[in-house]
């Protein structure tokens, strides 16, 4: 009797069904966290250009991080900057929420929080 090797039908539609879910995965998240690595690499430029300090303001604070954001493309929401003034320092806290969009109404969510010190 021969013996018979390989994936039968089912099988291989299983294992396409798979790569697509991940495909569809990867697609929905890898951009939320590649917009918030953006984000860090925007506030360690704002470090080394010095355009936030602790003498900055909090409308400036927001509106150089406005400006980077809008100017890097990101789709990254601002509502919840939080600017805070301490001694000889400006605390800079962002706590946001990303949805990428999977099927129909399920979305895949991404919480993201930031918190810089500017002396």
């Amino acid at each position: 009797m021969k013996r018979q090797s390989g994936m039968s039908m089912m099988g291989f539609m299983a294992l396409l069904l798979g790569v697509g879910v991940a495909i569809k995965l990867s697609m929905a998240i890898v951009p939320m966290y590649w917009d918030n690595r953006l984000l860090q690499q925007v506030i360690s430029t704002m470090h080394e250009s010095r355009s936030v300090n602790s003498a900055s303001t909090i409308k400036q604070v927001r509106a150089v991080f406005q400006d980077r954001i809008r100017s890097n493309n990101l789709n990254i929401p601002l509502d919840n900057l939080e600017v805070k003034r301490g001694r000889n320092k400006l605390t800079v806290n962002l706590n946001y929420e990303v949805r990428g969009h999977l099927v129909a109404n399920l979305f895949a969510v991404g919480q993201f929080s930031v918190h810089e010190e500017f002396e």
